[in-house]
C-alpha cells in the first residue's frame, strides 16, 4: 500500500512538459460544461450559463509550477461556485486530458475532463446511466439487463429513459415495460449490491413522490467483472459519489485494488473479495501498479468518504 500511496503523491509531477488549456475548449465537471477563454498572463476564464445565470471562475497560473493554477474570481462579477484559493492541476497523461481540483489540504475532490459535447444534459444522463447500467436479478429470479436506453426484462426489451429537470438527472428512471415486472416511473436508489427501485407518482404540480407500494430490489449479477467494474474504467468527477453511502464507497474504493490483486488485511474485505470468482491475490502488494484513472478515482472516493464524518 505504501508503494501505491507514493504513486498517488507523484501525480503533481507527472504532467507533460508542454501542455496547455486550449482557447474555446470545453470542460465537464459532472454537472456542467464550461468554456475556456484564454486571458493575458496565462490566465484562463472558465464560464458557463445555467438557466440564464452566468457562472465563472478564473484559473491563475502558479509561478514555478507548470500546469498548476489557483482559483480566483472572474472579471464579470458572475456567480461563482468554486472555492477561491484552491489549486487546479492540468494533467495530460494516459489518454486523459483533465483538470484536478485540490482543497486547502491538497486533497483531490473534483475533476473536469475535456469534452467535445456541449449538451450538459446529455453528458449528465450518460454519466448517471454509467452507474445504473448492468446485469441484475430480481428477488423472483427474473433477469434484468439495463443498457443506455433500453432494458431486457425477463427476455423482453423495453424502452427506458433517465428523467431530467433543467438539464440535471432527477434520479428517476422511466420504464415503458407494460406486461413486465418493471413498468412506470421508478426512483433509483443505489445500494451495496445493486439498485432499489421505488415506484413514483406525480402530484398536481408535477412533483414526484413515492407510491405506497413495495420497492423492487435488483441485485447485481456480474461474476466475471464484479459489481463495480465501472470505477476501474470510467473517470469519475466527484459529484457521482453523492449517490452512495459510506460503506458502499469503501467497497467501491477497495474494488479497484482487488481487481489488481491487492491482498487485504481487513477481515471483512478479505472475506468479501475472496468469494469473487475474478479475484486473484497478488504475491505481494508491492508489485501492484494502478492506471492513472484508477488512482484518481481512489482519491475522489476517499475524499467523499471523509466528508461523511463532517456531515451532521
Amino acid at each position: 500500500m505504501r508503494r501505491i500511496a507514493t504513486i498517488l503523491l507523484m501525480l503533481s509531477v507527472l504532467t507533460a512538459w508542454a501542455q496547455h488549456i486550449e482557447q474555446g475548449s470545453l470542460w465537464y465537471n459532472g454537472a456542467l460544461v464550461y468554456n475556456a477563454t484564454l486571458q493575458q498572463g496565462g490566465k484562463v476564464l472558465m464560464s458557463t450559463t445555467v438557466e440564464g445565470e452566468d457562472i465563472e471562475f478564473m484559473l491563475v497560473p502558479v509561478k514555478g509550477s507548470p500546469d498548476t493554477y489557483t482559483i480566483s474570481k472572474g472579471p464579470n462579477d458572475a456567480m461563482m461556485v468554486e472555492e477561491v484559493g484552491h489549486t487546479v492541476r492540468h494533467i495530460m497523461q494516459e489518454d486523459l486530458n483533465i483538470l484536478c481540483f485540490y482543497d486547502s489540504e491538497d486533497k483531490l475532490y473534483k475533476l473536469m475532463d475535456r469534452t467535445i459535447e456541449e449538451d450538459n444534459q446529455k453528458l449528465n444522463v450518460d454519466n448517471w446511466m454509467t452507474l445504473v447500467r448492468g446485469d441484475y436479478t430480481m428477488a423472483d429470479g427474473t433477469r434484468v439487463s439495463i443498457d443506455w436506453n433500453k432494458a431486457l426484462v425477463g427476455g423482453t426489451y423495453v424502452p427506458i429513459e433517465a428523467q431530467t429537470f433543467n438539464g440535471h438527472v432527477t434520479g428517476i428512471l422511466n420504464i415503458d415495460g407494460e406486461g413486465t415486472p418493471l413498468n412506470g416511473c421508478m426512483e433509483v436508489q443505489f445500494i451495496r449490491d445493486g439498485l432499489c427501485l421505488y415506484p413514483v407518482g406525480y402530484d398536481e404540480f408535477g412533483w414526484p413522490h413515492r407510491l405506497l407500494v413495495d420497492s423492487i430490489t435488483l441485485t447485481k449479477s456480474s461474476p466475471i467483472y464484479g459489481n463495480y467494474d465501472y470505477v476501474c474504467a470510467t473517470l469519475l468527477h466527484g459529484s457521482e459519489l453523492n449517490y452512495f453511502d459510506k460503506p458502499t464507497l469503501r467497497l467501491m474504493r477497495n474494488f479497484i485494488l482487488a481487481r489488481r490483486g491487492y491482498v487485504f488485511q481487513s477481515k471483512d474485505l478479505n472475506e468479501y473479495f475472496s468469494k469473487q470468482p475474478w479475484y486473484q491475490p497478488a504475491d505481494s502488494n508491492d508489485e501492484i501498479r494502478l492506471f492513472l484513472i484508477e488512482q484518481l478515482n481512489i482519491e475522489l472516493i476517499k475524499y467523499r468518504e471523509a466528508t461523511f464524518d463532517n456531515e451532521v
